[in-house]
């Protein structure tokens, strides 16, 4: 048992914790091809000095702030299901699983607190966000808590990264738009102002947290195999962007309002347009605009 991680332990079969790391999704790369590895492997760290996101995009954080992970996910063969639930689902899935981890700390820190009640849930097409009432209503997305990266191996096997904020104060976010549990209020499990994760209490934070994410990843992943419509209808019930008013900015420069309204077969996301009709996006960035 890891003295460091028995959670996460007990819940996936090989955790590998480094105390630094580039990048996890590489270092899972690079182990992936120098040894076997079992379905839900994880390589860990609370302080990744090059991470990035989609479209090359950096993803850098204060050390021992934030809590970087990458997954092995070994996708079930090919069938003739004509509701399958391809690759292109795992983002979303995974963002599903990172959401019903870090919920119950908003949960537990306003238990008894009247106010507006947090919302954790996933902006399409890889980003997990907190939101309250206001923001619902004004049909905002909230603050970014975590970035979900996805990567294909030749073996057909999938690295599936995040990177959750944990413990930056407001003024060391990159921009405005971000969030952490503690900027958003939620709990952390006694980990004082000025403790970075490698204290007793950060560790047990990111203990609950992978532990949380990884068994809910590999639930999901084997839901989506046994009975895809169910992995779907979670999916579309954690997302915050079904139903909200977007602005699609396409990769080449085209900017598209309208209202998202679904999901296609492939999870790509269908945007009903004003008077235009429907347009299917598969890759793009998308802004909330009420």
């Amino acid at each position: 048992m890891n003295a460091l991680l028995p959670l996460t332990e007990a819940a996936l079969p090989a955790v590998h914790w480094m105390a630094d790391s580039p990048s996890t999704n590489a270092a899972l790369r690079q182990l992936s091809a120098t040894e076997p590895l079992p379905h839900g492997t994880v390589v860990a760290t609370a302080n990744q000095t090059a991470g990035r996101g989609r479209q090359e995009r950096p993803w850098t954080t204060p050390p021992g702030l934030a809590l970087a992970a990458s997954i092995l996910v070994r996708p079930e063969p090919h069938s003739d299901r004509r509701d399958e639930l391809g690759l292109s689902w795992l983002p979303l899935l995974a963002g599903s699983a990172v959401a019903a981890a870090l919920q119950p700390l908003f949960r537990s820190a306003h238990a008894d607190v009247e106010g507006p009640s947090l919302r954790v849930g996933v902006k399409w097409p890889n980003d997990v966000h907190v939101r309250d009432e206001d923001d619902a209503m004004a049909g905002r997305p909230g603050a970014k808590l975590c970035g979900i990266l996805c990567e294909v191996l030749p073996s057909g096997e999938v690295v599936v990264g995040f990177g959750v904020n944990l413990l930056q104060e407001e003024w060391e976010l990159p921009t405005d738009r971000a969030g952490s549990v503690r900027s958003a209020g939620g709990d952390l499990g006694g980990v004082d102002e000025g403790e970075a994760l490698d204290s007793e209490a950060g560790m047990a934070l990111v203990d609950r947290v992978l532990a949380g994410a990884g068994s809910e990843l590999m639930r999901l992943t084997l839901l989506a195999s046994e009975r895809p419509e169910a992995a779907r209808g979670r999916v579309l019930r954690d997302s915050l962007t079904i139903g909200a008013e977007v602005r699609v900015h396409l990769p080449g420069g085209e900017v598209v309002d309208g209202r998202a309204v679904g999901l296609e077969h492939d999870g790509s996301l269908i945007v009903d347009r004003p008077t235009s009709g429907q347009l299917i996006v598969s890759a793009a960035d998308i802004e909330h605009l009420r």
